[in-house]
């Protein structure tokens, strides 16, 4: 039979006396088998932490399938550094693509920049068959967790191989090794418009992680450009706030008009003029760069014969003027509130929100009475943003009946025009609950540490104003206040949150070094809630708060 040491990795084949043997022989043939027993036990070397146990067991057969088991069952249960040159020797000397895939994929996981050589000697560049690639795929992920820049070379020619997956993995290996040998190459592939669009976006993204900022001028083109119907500004937006100062130094004469350059590429290329400005100051808004501010400002008074192409560079304009805190953009937001599109309304107040624009509560109040409701509402929020008086909402809530029978008298289907009563009881819970937000800034005022304490409120709008608040103080001894709470579910609150940490952090160098420590927490945090639907615009400033952390 058969027996198995639980100490070993194989097996070995004990006698067994038979059964019609007896007496002093079969004492003798059990003895004589006991003895034997012994001697395999002592001579067999099955310890699991030892590397020649697991090469014995990966050499030992010739099949596959059993090959890449022991590699997966070494990877799951007793990998350790000591199993790194043996396995950079089977990596080396094994055959099938299967086995080195399986292989590379531990020592990738090891990343002991001693598995360089034997990975990439391993690389088959004219691969043909589907096992053949993924195996240098697999390679060129490795190589990018080691993250070592002597691989750069090889990665680099992996970048012309036919195989789309092979080229994505050392893309983002390069990007990750951050070495300036790799930018040629990503930056050819980066810009040149017969690539296939996905890797194109692949390499904006490493150039982004590279940070090199001979990358600008490539990326500030990719941010208008559009081929099959895919755009790339939201991965070329986002390397460009990677690079930080470098990008706002071409950015800004764009946003001002200044860069001929720039401007005949976009005539030859059919971009739209104002496209170059949205896209410019969104840019500039997202590093809170004010060297253009009175430019910006200046666009909140935007002139087009086209009503969507108007609002939609004023509310670029009013978001970018939010983020950077501008304070001469307060009273020519004021001056849009009557404004009667409801999303171009709510943007011009939650960019006086962010700011802290109190001097507008008073056009905030007037306008609360003034369009439909969607309009009204968004009026409503900024007096709950931004004032103290409780009273006001009453108001607003006793107004909402009759203003509510006008609206759908003058359009019988609009939303809730069936229900009138019941609609208008809506509202005014609706209106009631931002009088939670006027009643705690009314016991705060500006002070920061008062408004701690309302981070935890269960009215999620309250905890919104308290983030603003605080990230506008000035206090960097609260900045741990709002780093803990990142995780927060509810998105405006969210935001408001990355916001007040993303101020405190750009005011205060012990800010920024106290947010540092959370590093680790953000970094998983990130990397946990990648591809989650419900985060996924809110999340896009959580990546640039910690960018931003990064850079330090």
């Amino acid at each position: 039979m058969w027996v198995v040491d639980p100490k070993c990795v194989g097996v070995y084949e004990a006698p067994v006396p038979p059964h019609n043997v007896k007496g002093v022989r079969m004492r003798r043939i059990v003895v004589g088998g006991l003895i034997s027993l012994a001697l395999v036990l002592s001579s067999c070397k099955t310890d699991p932490a030892l590397p020649e146990t697991w090469e014995k067991r990966i050499t030992g057969t010739k099949s596959t399938k059993e090959k890449v088991k022991a590699v997966e069952d070494l990877r799951a249960h007793h990998m350790s550094d000591a199993m790194v040159p043996m396995l950079e020797k089977r990596l080396e000397e094994e055959k099938k693509p299967d086995v080195k895939m399986a292989i590379a994929r531990v020592l990738g996981e090891a990343k002991k920049p001693s598995s360089i050589d034997a990975l990439v000697n391993s690389i088959e560049p004219a691969a043909t068959d589907s096992d053949a690639k993924t195996m240098n795929k697999e390679i060129a992920v490795a190589l990018g967790r080691i993250a070592d820049p002597r691989a750069a070379p090889a990665l680099i020619k992996l970048l012309k191989t036919k195989d789309n997956y092979t080229v994505i993995a050392a893309i983002e290996a390069l990007g990750d090794m951050k070495t300036p040998e790799a930018f040629d190459a990503l930056y050819f592939i980066g810009t040149d418009d017969a690539i296939e669009p996905f890797i194109t976006k692949k390499a904006i993204v490493a150039l982004g992680d590279m940070g090199d900022p001979r990358a600008v001028p490539g990326l500030v083109r990719a941010m208008f450009k559009e081929r099959k119907g895919i755009s790339f500004y939201m991965e070329s937006s986002f390397a460009l706030y990677q690079l930080g100062k470098p990008s706002a130094d071409l950015l800004v004469p764009v946003v001002e008009g200044k860069d001929k350059e720039l401007a005949d590429w976009a005539a030859k290329n059919n971009v739209k003029d104002v496209a170059l400005l949205a896209k410019g100051v969104q840019v500039l808004g997202d590093l809170h760069d004010r060297r253009a501010e009175k430019t910006i400002v200046s666009y909140l008074n935007f002139k087009s014969e086209f009503d969507d192409i108007k609002l939609i560079m004023r509310m670029r304009a009013a978001d970018a003027l939010g983020r950077m805190r501008s304070k001469e953009g307060v009273k020519p937001l004021a001056a849009l509130l009557d404004e009667e599109e409801p999303n171009a309304r709510k943007e011009y107040v939650w960019s006086l929100a962010r700011i802290g624009g109190k001097d507008a509560v008073g056009k905030l109040v007037e306008t609360a009475g003034k369009g439909d409701w969607l309009a009204r509402e968004e009026s409503m929020r900024g007096v709950a943003m931004l004032g103290d008086d409780a009273s006001a909402f009453d108001k607003f809530a006793a107004a909402e009946q009759k203003l509510f029978e006008a609206e759908c008298k003058e359009n019988p289907e609009g939303d809730g025009c069936t229900d009138v009563p019941g609609t208008v009881k809506k509202h005014q819970e609706k209106i009631l609950t931002y009088k939670n937000r006027a009643v705690a800034a009314g016991e705060c005022k500006t002070d920061a540490t008062c408004w701690v304490k309302h981070l935890d409120s269960k009215d999620e709008g309250t905890r919104e104003r308290a983030a603003y608040e605080i990230g506008r103080s000035g206090n960097a001894a609260l900045i741990d206040e709002l780093i803990k709470r990142l995780p927060e579910k509810n998105l405006d609150t969210r935001l408001a949150i990355i916001q007040g940490a993303d101020w405190l952090i750009d005011d205060s160098k012990d800010a920024m070094a106290q947010a540092r420590k959370s590093l680790p927490a953000l970094e998983k945090q990130v990397a946990d809630e990648r591809g989650k639907t419900e985060f996924v615009k809110v999340n896009e400033d959580l990546r640039r708060l910690l960018t931003k952390l990064q850079r330090g």
